[in-house]
């Protein structure tokens, strides 16, 4: 069954390159990840090769063995037909070229691989999906976001309610958000490649009962996701705080420096963001891979990044550009300006509709 989907793609080599955000002391420019797939349509077989990357970096990011080989299989069954079965059978037929010493690839002892199922290996699972769109429509889906930006971090602290007991754990408040594809608009609830959309959304109320926190807001960003034919996954903002105590918040918010990128005329998805508001009322930016202590009347502000756009935007129809703004995921006047689709408010109905003529003279300019 995997030959038989193998054999529709079209034959030839493609490349796709993507980036990790810098990590200080680790790696100040980012970290590349290129991908070169070779798709043998006759034989029924693909060959994923991520030699061409950098040696191993000091610091947990890079991969292990397994997560490389898995990861870039995962690439490969993302563009595949669903239904095949992710057995060895299929996976025969995925060919994993890596070598000794790099970041994406076998590590070297003794470098560590204490994140490398996330970060890093996100990103190499981003190439995989996104390299199969420089074959052209239909194939490939755009970059999607990526894992840890403070609203799933790691809070600690003690709880003042509980004699001062320790608390440590990853809440889950807030995560990116997925690439497009042809077809198919970007998937909300996401949250990162390593899990695709499996990987529940915490409950306000179970957090707030098990820890000494409030959520005051988690929602829908908009005009935060990539613009296209088909469009990613908004952003997901939120404002959480400590009660009556000092809470530590890490998280490693990649997507800040390099956000998702869409493909094939889509548009970039924002940057993911954090924040803390002081008890003065001042907004201050926190840097993408941190450790910060929130005391109380403090407040955490995060954006995480949604998913990149798939396909020209002026292709969009134009009923699923006035949903999303009906929806609150778009406003009115990026509508008109990205997707050249001019819209009116239906007081009695309370719904936005399509200017046709309006709309068709913004397309014809």
């Amino acid at each position: 069954r995997a030959m038989a989907e193998i054999a529709k793609l079209p034959k030839g080599k493609f490349s796709y390159e993507v980036r990790h955000d810098p990590v200080p002391g680790v790696a100040e420019e980012g970290i590349p990840v290129r991908i070169t797939i070779d798709v043998d349509p006759e034989a029924g077989e693909i060959t994923v090769d991520v030699r061409d990357n950098m040696d191993n970096v000091p610091g947990g990011l890079n991969l292990s063995e397994n997560t490389c080989t898995g990861s870039c299989r995962i690439g490969v069954f993302n563009n595949l037909d669903d239904g095949i079965p992710h057995n060895e059978g299929a996976k025969s037929r995925i060919k994993v070229l890596m070598r000794e010493g790099s970041v994406v690839g076998k590590p070297r002892y003794p470098v560590g691989t204490s994140v490398a199922t996330t970060n890093v290996n996100d990103r190499l699972i981003i190439a995989g999906n996104c390299v199969f769109s420089t074959m052209g429509e239909p194939y490939g889906q755009a970059e999607s976001g990526s894992h840890l930006p403070a609203g799933i971090g790691v809070i600690s602290g003690k709880d003042p309610f509980k004699d001062g007991q320790p608390y440590v754990n990853q809440v889950f408040i807030g995560y990116a958000g997925g690439g497009a594809r042809h077809g198919y608009d970007g998937w909300l609830t996401y949250c990162g490649p390593a899990n695709g959309g499996l990987i529940a959304l915490d409950s306000v109320e179970v957090d707030e009962s098990m820890y000494p926190i409030i959520i005051e807001s988690r929602g829908v960003v908009a005009d935060t996701q990539g613009i296209g034919e088909f469009e990613g996954a908004p952003a997901v903002g939120g404002v959480f705080y400590p009660v009556e105590h000092e809470m530590t918040l890490v998280y490693s918010a990649d997507g800040t420096t390099f956000p998702p990128r869409g493909v094939l005329g889509g548009g970039d998805a924002k940057a993911s963001r954090s924040a803390k508001r002081g008890t003065d009322g001042k907004l201050v930016e926190l840097p993408a891979f941190h450790e910060e202590a929130c005391r109380a009347g403090e407040r955490i502000e995060f954006v995480a990044c949604g998913g990149g756009g798939y396909g020209d935007p002026t292709k969009r129809d134009v009923r699923r550009v006035a949903a999303s703004v009906d929806r609150g995921w778009l406003t009115s006047e990026a509508a008109r300006q990205s997707y050249k689709v001019a819209l009116v408010l239906d007081a009695e109905q309370g719904v936005w509709v399509v200017d046709q003529n309006a709309t068709a003279r913004l397309r014809a300019a």
